[in-house]
Protein backbone atom coordinates (compact mmCIF):
# COMPACT_ATOMS: atom_id res chain seq x y z
CA UNK A 1 0.00 0.00 0.00
CA UNK A 2 2.47 2.33 0.56
CA UNK A 3 2.97 3.72 -2.83
CA UNK A 4 -0.28 4.51 -2.94
CA UNK A 5 -1.06 6.09 0.33
CA UNK A 6 -0.92 9.46 -0.29
CA UNK A 7 -3.91 8.76 -2.94
CA UNK A 8 -5.91 6.99 -0.88
CA UNK A 9 -5.85 9.63 1.61
CA UNK A 10 -6.62 12.36 -1.14
CA UNK A 11 -9.54 9.54 -2.10
CA UNK A 12 -10.76 9.15 1.60
CA UNK A 13 -11.02 13.24 2.02
CA UNK A 14 -12.68 14.06 -1.33
CA UNK A 15 -15.22 10.71 -1.53
CA UNK A 16 -16.46 11.84 1.46
CA UNK A 17 -17.77 15.10 -0.29
CA UNK A 18 -17.76 14.01 -3.88
CA UNK A 19 -19.12 10.45 -3.77
CA UNK A 20 -17.53 9.24 -7.14
CA UNK A 21 -16.67 5.81 -5.48
CA UNK A 22 -18.82 3.12 -4.11
CA UNK A 23 -16.23 1.24 -3.27
CA UNK A 24 -12.60 1.50 -2.15
CA UNK A 25 -10.40 -1.31 -2.90
CA UNK A 26 -8.06 -3.12 -0.75
CA UNK A 27 -4.95 -2.78 -2.27
CA UNK A 28 -1.77 -4.49 -1.33
CA UNK A 29 0.68 -5.10 -4.79
CA UNK A 30 2.85 -2.71 -5.56
CA UNK A 31 3.31 -2.84 -9.51
CA UNK A 32 5.38 -2.24 -11.85
CA UNK A 33 5.06 -1.33 -15.82
CA UNK A 34 4.70 1.87 -17.80
CA UNK A 35 1.46 2.94 -16.02
CA UNK A 36 3.38 1.94 -12.30
CA UNK A 37 1.65 4.26 -9.93
CA UNK A 38 -1.52 4.98 -12.06
CA UNK A 39 -4.79 4.24 -10.27
CA UNK A 40 -8.16 4.28 -11.98
CA UNK A 41 -11.54 4.03 -11.21
CA UNK A 42 -13.93 1.85 -12.78
CA UNK A 43 -17.82 1.62 -13.58
CA UNK A 44 -19.94 -0.32 -11.07
CA UNK A 45 -21.17 -2.39 -13.92
CA UNK A 46 -17.52 -3.38 -15.13
CA UNK A 47 -15.89 -6.50 -13.68
CA UNK A 48 -12.42 -6.06 -11.00
CA UNK A 49 -11.24 -9.63 -9.48
CA UNK A 50 -12.14 -10.09 -6.19
CA UNK A 51 -14.94 -6.80 -5.71
CA UNK A 52 -18.63 -6.89 -6.33
CA UNK A 53 -20.13 -5.75 -9.76
CA UNK A 54 -23.31 -4.33 -8.22
CA UNK A 55 -24.56 -2.25 -11.15
CA UNK A 56 -25.56 0.51 -7.88
CA UNK A 57 -28.27 -2.30 -6.51
CA UNK A 58 -28.32 -3.14 -2.93
CA UNK A 59 -29.27 -6.68 -4.23
CA UNK A 60 -25.78 -6.96 -5.99
CA UNK A 61 -23.70 -6.73 -3.22
CA UNK A 62 -22.59 -10.25 -3.16
CA UNK A 63 -21.82 -10.56 -6.92
CA UNK A 64 -18.03 -10.74 -6.38
CA UNK A 65 -15.93 -11.58 -9.16
CA UNK A 66 -13.31 -13.77 -9.64
CA UNK A 67 -11.44 -12.16 -13.21
CA UNK A 68 -10.89 -8.48 -14.19
CA UNK A 69 -12.85 -7.81 -17.42
CA UNK A 70 -10.43 -7.69 -20.36
CA UNK A 71 -9.36 -4.07 -20.32
CA UNK A 72 -9.11 -4.32 -16.54
CA UNK A 73 -6.74 -7.10 -17.16
CA UNK A 74 -4.43 -5.16 -19.76
CA UNK A 75 -4.35 -2.37 -17.65
CA UNK A 76 -2.99 -4.18 -14.43
CA UNK A 77 -0.50 -5.85 -16.90
CA UNK A 78 0.61 -2.37 -17.83
CA UNK A 79 0.94 -1.56 -14.10
CA UNK A 80 -2.11 0.66 -13.06
CA UNK A 81 -3.95 -0.65 -10.25
CA UNK A 82 -8.04 -0.03 -9.81
CA UNK A 83 -8.55 1.88 -7.21
CA UNK A 84 -12.14 1.68 -6.86
CA UNK A 85 -15.61 0.80 -8.51
CA UNK A 86 -17.05 3.98 -9.31
CA UNK A 87 -21.51 5.20 -8.72
CA UNK A 88 -23.99 5.07 -11.66
CA UNK A 89 -27.29 4.97 -12.16
CA UNK A 90 -28.93 1.96 -10.74
CA UNK A 91 -28.83 -0.47 -12.97
CA UNK A 92 -27.59 2.10 -15.80
CA UNK A 93 -30.92 3.14 -16.28
CA UNK A 94 -31.46 7.63 -15.97
CA UNK A 95 -28.59 7.84 -17.99
CA UNK A 96 -28.40 11.61 -17.66
CA UNK A 97 -27.52 11.47 -13.88
CA UNK A 98 -25.43 9.71 -11.50
CA UNK A 99 -27.40 7.97 -8.39
CA UNK A 100 -28.04 4.32 -7.43
CA UNK A 101 -29.76 3.14 -5.04
CA UNK A 102 -26.56 1.85 -3.32
CA UNK A 103 -24.45 4.94 -3.25
CA UNK A 104 -27.37 7.62 -3.28
CA UNK A 105 -26.00 10.98 -5.53
CA UNK A 106 -22.31 11.49 -7.08
CA UNK A 107 -21.89 15.69 -6.71
CA UNK A 108 -20.84 17.97 -9.61
CA UNK A 109 -17.59 19.32 -8.50
CA UNK A 110 -17.90 22.46 -10.32
CA UNK A 111 -21.77 23.18 -8.57
CA UNK A 112 -22.94 21.03 -6.38
CA UNK A 113 -26.59 21.76 -7.83
CA UNK A 114 -26.24 20.18 -11.00
CA UNK A 115 -25.59 16.59 -12.27
CA UNK A 116 -22.70 15.56 -12.90
CA UNK A 117 -24.16 13.27 -15.74
CA UNK A 118 -24.44 9.84 -16.34
CA UNK A 119 -24.25 7.28 -16.61
CA UNK A 120 -20.32 6.98 -16.03
CA UNK A 121 -20.75 9.94 -13.69
CA UNK A 122 -19.04 8.04 -10.51
CA UNK A 123 -15.78 7.85 -12.93
CA UNK A 124 -15.96 11.56 -14.29
CA UNK A 125 -16.08 13.01 -10.82
CA UNK A 126 -13.06 10.80 -9.56
CA UNK A 127 -11.26 11.81 -12.37
CA UNK A 128 -12.10 15.75 -11.99
CA UNK A 129 -11.07 15.87 -8.84
CA UNK A 130 -8.02 14.03 -8.69
CA UNK A 131 -9.02 11.21 -7.23
CA UNK A 132 -7.57 9.11 -9.86
CA UNK A 133 -5.48 9.26 -12.60
CA UNK A 134 -8.27 8.04 -15.16
CA UNK A 135 -11.51 6.47 -15.40
CA UNK A 136 -12.96 3.19 -17.06
CA UNK A 137 -17.11 3.57 -17.77
CA UNK A 138 -19.12 3.00 -20.80
CA UNK A 139 -21.13 4.67 -23.70
CA UNK A 140 -24.28 3.52 -25.17
CA UNK A 141 -25.44 7.01 -26.34
CA UNK A 142 -23.08 9.53 -24.59
CA UNK A 143 -22.73 8.36 -21.48
CA UNK A 144 -18.94 8.41 -21.70
CA UNK A 145 -19.61 11.89 -23.22
CA UNK A 146 -21.98 13.55 -21.60
CA UNK A 147 -20.31 13.12 -17.57
CA UNK A 148 -16.92 14.17 -19.62
CA UNK A 149 -18.40 17.64 -20.35
CA UNK A 150 -20.36 18.09 -17.09
CA UNK A 151 -16.80 17.81 -15.33
CA UNK A 152 -14.38 19.66 -17.66
CA UNK A 153 -12.65 16.18 -18.38
CA UNK A 154 -11.49 14.32 -21.69
CA UNK A 155 -13.73 11.01 -22.84
CA UNK A 156 -12.72 8.45 -25.50
CA UNK A 157 -16.09 6.57 -26.74
CA UNK A 158 -13.69 4.28 -29.32
CA UNK A 159 -15.14 2.80 -32.61
CA UNK A 160 -17.66 -0.51 -32.43
CA UNK A 161 -14.99 -3.68 -32.22
CA UNK A 162 -12.21 -1.25 -31.16
CA UNK A 163 -11.47 -2.69 -27.38
CA UNK A 164 -12.64 -6.03 -25.79
CA UNK A 165 -15.68 -6.18 -23.75
CA UNK A 166 -16.34 -8.79 -21.41
CA UNK A 167 -20.12 -9.15 -19.96
CA UNK A 168 -21.58 -5.74 -20.48
CA UNK A 169 -24.96 -4.70 -18.27
CA UNK A 170 -24.30 -8.59 -16.70
CA UNK A 171 -25.08 -10.81 -19.84
CA UNK A 172 -22.06 -12.67 -21.25
CA UNK A 173 -23.67 -12.48 -24.53
CA UNK A 174 -25.90 -9.40 -24.85
CA UNK A 175 -28.69 -8.93 -27.25
CA UNK A 176 -28.21 -6.70 -30.28
CA UNK A 177 -28.69 -3.23 -29.62
CA UNK A 178 -26.09 -3.92 -26.37
CA UNK A 179 -23.74 -5.67 -28.78
CA UNK A 180 -23.68 -2.69 -31.43
CA UNK A 181 -24.22 0.93 -29.54
CA UNK A 182 -22.46 0.36 -26.01
CA UNK A 183 -18.51 0.52 -25.54
CA UNK A 184 -15.79 0.59 -22.47
CA UNK A 185 -13.45 3.63 -22.86
CA UNK A 186 -11.54 5.86 -20.74
CA UNK A 187 -11.64 9.42 -18.93
CA UNK A 188 -9.03 11.34 -18.34
CA UNK A 189 -8.02 15.17 -17.28
CA UNK A 190 -5.89 15.07 -20.69
CA UNK A 191 -5.77 14.10 -23.86
CA UNK A 192 -2.60 12.53 -23.79
CA UNK A 193 -4.00 10.51 -21.02
CA UNK A 194 -6.85 8.78 -23.07
CA UNK A 195 -4.38 8.29 -25.98
CA UNK A 196 -2.11 6.36 -23.70
CA UNK A 197 -4.97 4.31 -22.38
CA UNK A 198 -6.18 3.84 -25.80
CA UNK A 199 -3.21 2.73 -27.16
CA UNK A 200 -2.70 -0.11 -24.55
CA UNK A 201 -6.33 -1.26 -25.04
CA UNK A 202 -6.14 -1.78 -28.75
CA UNK A 203 -5.95 -5.01 -30.05
CA UNK A 204 -8.49 -8.09 -30.82
CA UNK A 205 -9.18 -10.94 -28.40
CA UNK A 206 -10.69 -13.95 -28.61
CA UNK A 207 -13.24 -13.44 -25.37
CA UNK A 208 -14.74 -10.98 -27.99
CA UNK A 209 -15.15 -12.47 -31.92
CA UNK A 210 -16.16 -8.00 -32.24
CA UNK A 211 -12.50 -6.87 -31.31
CA UNK A 212 -10.75 -5.80 -34.63
CA UNK A 213 -6.45 -6.44 -35.08
CA UNK A 214 -5.96 -2.63 -36.27
CA UNK A 215 -3.02 -0.79 -35.08
CA UNK A 216 -3.93 2.06 -32.77
CA UNK A 217 -2.80 4.83 -35.17
CA UNK A 218 -2.75 5.09 -39.07
CA UNK A 219 -1.59 7.07 -41.72
CA UNK A 220 -1.43 10.57 -41.70
CA UNK A 221 -4.43 12.63 -43.04
CA UNK A 222 -5.19 15.78 -44.45
CA UNK A 223 -5.91 18.22 -41.54
CA UNK A 224 -9.85 19.00 -42.90
CA UNK A 225 -12.51 19.48 -40.38
CA UNK A 226 -15.83 19.47 -40.22
CA UNK A 227 -18.25 21.32 -37.91
CA UNK A 228 -21.86 21.42 -37.06
CA UNK A 229 -22.93 25.01 -37.11
CA UNK A 230 -25.58 26.68 -34.82
CA UNK A 231 -23.44 25.91 -31.28
CA UNK A 232 -21.56 28.73 -30.02
CA UNK A 233 -19.16 26.55 -28.58
CA UNK A 234 -18.80 24.42 -31.74
CA UNK A 235 -17.92 27.60 -33.25
CA UNK A 236 -15.50 28.70 -31.54
CA UNK A 237 -13.97 25.68 -31.14
CA UNK A 238 -13.99 25.29 -35.17
CA UNK A 239 -12.22 28.82 -35.14
CA UNK A 240 -9.37 27.43 -32.94
CA UNK A 241 -8.74 24.75 -34.96
CA UNK A 242 -7.94 26.90 -38.04
CA UNK A 243 -5.32 28.41 -35.74
CA UNK A 244 -4.42 25.37 -35.19
CA UNK A 245 -3.61 24.61 -39.06
CA UNK A 246 -6.64 23.00 -40.08
CA UNK A 247 -8.98 23.94 -42.70
CA UNK A 248 -12.46 23.86 -41.38
CA UNK A 249 -15.90 24.10 -43.47
CA UNK A 250 -19.74 23.91 -42.15
CA UNK A 251 -20.92 20.84 -42.44
CA UNK A 252 -24.48 18.97 -42.29
CA UNK A 253 -24.10 15.63 -40.88
CA UNK A 254 -26.40 12.71 -42.36
CA UNK A 255 -29.78 11.57 -40.90
CA UNK A 256 -29.24 12.97 -37.51
CA UNK A 257 -33.10 13.22 -36.43
CA UNK A 258 -33.95 9.43 -37.66
CA UNK A 259 -30.45 7.89 -36.22
CA UNK A 260 -30.76 8.90 -32.62
CA UNK A 261 -34.27 8.90 -32.77
CA UNK A 262 -33.85 4.81 -33.86
CA UNK A 263 -30.74 4.24 -31.76
CA UNK A 264 -32.75 5.32 -28.37
CA UNK A 265 -35.92 3.07 -29.89
CA UNK A 266 -33.24 0.27 -30.31
CA UNK A 267 -32.54 0.45 -26.78
CA UNK A 268 -35.84 0.79 -25.53
CA UNK A 269 -37.20 -2.19 -27.73
CA UNK A 270 -35.94 -5.09 -25.24
CA UNK A 271 -36.84 -3.07 -21.78
CA UNK A 272 -40.49 -3.21 -23.31
CA UNK A 273 -40.02 -6.69 -24.32
CA UNK A 274 -39.22 -7.90 -20.55
CA UNK A 275 -41.20 -4.41 -18.90
CA UNK A 276 -42.62 -7.17 -16.25
CA UNK A 277 -39.92 -8.92 -15.63
CA UNK A 278 -37.93 -5.22 -15.78
CA UNK A 279 -40.04 -3.84 -13.38
CA UNK A 280 -39.77 -7.11 -10.54
CA UNK A 281 -36.10 -6.99 -10.38
CA UNK A 282 -35.68 -2.77 -11.25
CA UNK A 283 -38.39 -1.52 -8.37
CA UNK A 284 -40.69 1.10 -9.46
CA UNK A 285 -38.63 4.13 -9.71
CA UNK A 286 -36.53 2.93 -11.99
CA UNK A 287 -40.29 1.65 -13.72
CA UNK A 288 -40.72 5.18 -13.59
CA UNK A 289 -37.57 6.21 -16.38
CA UNK A 290 -38.75 3.06 -18.38
CA UNK A 291 -42.46 4.92 -18.69
CA UNK A 292 -41.17 8.11 -19.57
CA UNK A 293 -38.27 6.48 -22.05
CA UNK A 294 -41.23 4.48 -24.10
CA UNK A 295 -43.57 7.14 -24.76
CA UNK A 296 -40.50 9.36 -25.93
CA UNK A 297 -39.21 6.58 -27.99
CA UNK A 298 -41.59 3.80 -28.37
CA UNK A 299 -39.97 0.06 -29.11
CA UNK A 300 -40.32 -1.53 -32.35
CA UNK A 301 -42.09 -4.30 -33.54
CA UNK A 302 -40.23 -6.84 -35.29
CA UNK A 303 -40.36 -5.84 -39.08
CA UNK A 304 -39.51 -2.11 -37.95
CA UNK A 305 -36.23 -3.63 -36.41
CA UNK A 306 -35.07 -5.53 -39.10
CA UNK A 307 -35.55 -2.37 -41.37
CA UNK A 308 -33.46 -0.51 -38.63
CA UNK A 309 -30.57 -3.15 -39.02
CA UNK A 310 -30.68 -1.81 -43.10
CA UNK A 311 -31.17 1.91 -42.29
CA UNK A 312 -28.05 1.67 -39.46
CA UNK A 313 -25.82 0.10 -42.51
CA UNK A 314 -26.88 3.11 -44.79
CA UNK A 315 -26.34 5.87 -41.74
CA UNK A 316 -22.99 4.39 -41.39
CA UNK A 317 -22.36 4.35 -45.36
CA UNK A 318 -23.16 7.95 -45.15
CA UNK A 319 -21.11 9.27 -42.30
CA UNK A 320 -18.31 7.12 -43.97
CA UNK A 321 -18.65 9.15 -46.75
CA UNK A 322 -18.52 12.59 -44.81
CA UNK A 323 -15.60 11.01 -42.50
CA UNK A 324 -13.41 10.59 -46.14
CA UNK A 325 -13.87 13.92 -47.09
CA UNK A 326 -13.74 15.61 -43.78
CA UNK A 327 -11.42 13.65 -41.37
CA UNK A 328 -12.76 14.78 -37.95
CA UNK A 329 -15.66 16.44 -37.12
CA UNK A 330 -16.54 18.65 -34.20
CA UNK A 331 -19.88 18.22 -32.81
CA UNK A 332 -21.50 19.52 -29.43
CA UNK A 333 -21.71 16.70 -26.81
CA UNK A 334 -24.83 18.63 -25.65
CA UNK A 335 -26.78 21.84 -26.44
CA UNK A 336 -27.58 22.10 -22.80
CA UNK A 337 -25.18 23.63 -21.02
CA UNK A 338 -26.16 21.71 -17.64
CA UNK A 339 -29.02 19.52 -15.97
CA UNK A 340 -30.52 19.73 -12.62
CA UNK A 341 -29.72 16.33 -10.73
CA UNK A 342 -33.46 14.93 -11.04
CA UNK A 343 -34.03 16.71 -14.65
CA UNK A 344 -35.06 13.04 -16.17
CA UNK A 345 -37.57 12.38 -13.46
CA UNK A 346 -39.71 15.12 -14.19
CA UNK A 347 -41.59 13.32 -17.21
CA UNK A 348 -41.93 12.31 -20.58
CA UNK A 349 -41.44 16.40 -21.72
CA UNK A 350 -37.81 16.56 -19.74
CA UNK A 351 -36.35 13.57 -21.32
CA UNK A 352 -37.01 14.19 -24.72
CA UNK A 353 -35.90 17.70 -24.07
CA UNK A 354 -32.54 15.83 -23.00
CA UNK A 355 -32.16 13.52 -25.95
CA UNK A 356 -32.51 16.62 -28.00
CA UNK A 357 -29.84 18.30 -26.44
CA UNK A 358 -27.46 15.34 -26.33
CA UNK A 359 -28.43 13.68 -30.07
CA UNK A 360 -25.30 13.97 -31.31
CA UNK A 361 -24.06 11.75 -29.24
CA UNK A 362 -26.77 9.07 -29.88
CA UNK A 363 -26.04 9.06 -33.73
CA UNK A 364 -22.27 8.39 -33.40
CA UNK A 365 -23.18 5.26 -31.15
CA UNK A 366 -26.22 4.75 -33.28
CA UNK A 367 -23.00 4.27 -36.52
CA UNK A 368 -20.44 2.70 -33.71
CA UNK A 369 -17.95 5.85 -34.88
CA UNK A 370 -15.30 6.85 -32.07
CA UNK A 371 -15.39 10.59 -30.67
CA UNK A 372 -13.25 12.24 -28.13
CA UNK A 373 -14.96 14.61 -25.99
CA UNK A 374 -12.49 17.58 -24.88
CA UNK A 375 -13.11 20.46 -22.29
CA UNK A 376 -12.77 24.18 -24.15
CA UNK A 377 -13.04 26.32 -21.28
CA UNK A 378 -15.39 28.05 -18.87
CA UNK A 379 -18.52 29.85 -19.41
CA UNK A 380 -20.45 31.17 -16.33
CA UNK A 381 -18.52 29.17 -13.99
CA UNK A 382 -19.01 25.57 -15.83
CA UNK A 383 -17.13 23.59 -18.27
CA UNK A 384 -17.69 23.95 -22.17
CA UNK A 385 -16.54 21.52 -24.47
CA UNK A 386 -17.61 19.66 -27.63
CA UNK A 387 -17.02 16.11 -28.95
CA UNK A 388 -14.85 15.57 -32.37
CA UNK A 389 -15.79 12.74 -34.43
CA UNK A 390 -13.65 10.60 -36.64
CA UNK A 391 -13.63 7.62 -38.79
CA UNK A 392 -13.70 4.15 -38.28
CA UNK A 393 -11.11 2.82 -36.42
CA UNK A 394 -9.22 6.30 -36.45
CA UNK A 395 -9.37 7.77 -33.18
CA UNK A 396 -6.04 8.89 -33.37
CA UNK A 397 -7.63 11.78 -35.83
CA UNK A 398 -9.91 12.92 -33.36
CA UNK A 399 -7.38 12.23 -30.52
CA UNK A 400 -4.84 14.70 -32.83
CA UNK A 401 -7.85 17.34 -32.90
CA UNK A 402 -8.99 17.17 -29.32
CA UNK A 403 -5.33 18.04 -28.25
CA UNK A 404 -5.46 21.40 -30.69
CA UNK A 405 -8.50 21.90 -28.63
CA UNK A 406 -7.90 21.45 -25.24
CA UNK A 407 -8.37 23.09 -22.36
CA UNK A 408 -7.10 21.21 -18.91
CA UNK A 409 -10.01 22.19 -16.70
CA UNK A 410 -8.93 21.89 -12.90
CA UNK A 411 -11.76 22.05 -10.39
CA UNK A 412 -11.40 24.09 -6.72
CA UNK A 413 -11.89 21.23 -4.85
CA UNK A 414 -12.51 20.89 -1.14
CA UNK A 415 -12.53 17.82 1.31
CA UNK A 416 -14.34 20.75 4.02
Amino acid sequence: MGMFTEQLQRIESLNAVYNALTTVFDVKAEPTGPLAGAVFSVKANIDVAGAATTHGMKALTGNVKTSDAPIIARLRAAGATPIGHANMPTLNARGMHTCSELAGHTINPWDASKSPGGSSGGDAVAVATGMVRFGIGNDSGGSLRLPAFLNGVCALKPSYGRYPQGATFGQADPSFPTQVMTVEGPLARTVADLRLVHELLCGADLADPRTVPVPASGPPAAKIAGFVPGDPVVEDAAKRLVEAGYEVVAVTPPRVDEAAELSMRMISTPIALGFAEYVAFAGEELAEYARNLLAVRPPLDLGEFLALTGTRMSVQREWARLLDRYPVVIAPVSTTPSFEPDEDRRGPEALAAYFEATKMCEVVSFAGLPAVAVPTGLRDGLPTGVQVISRMYREDLALDAAAALEVELRPAVSAG
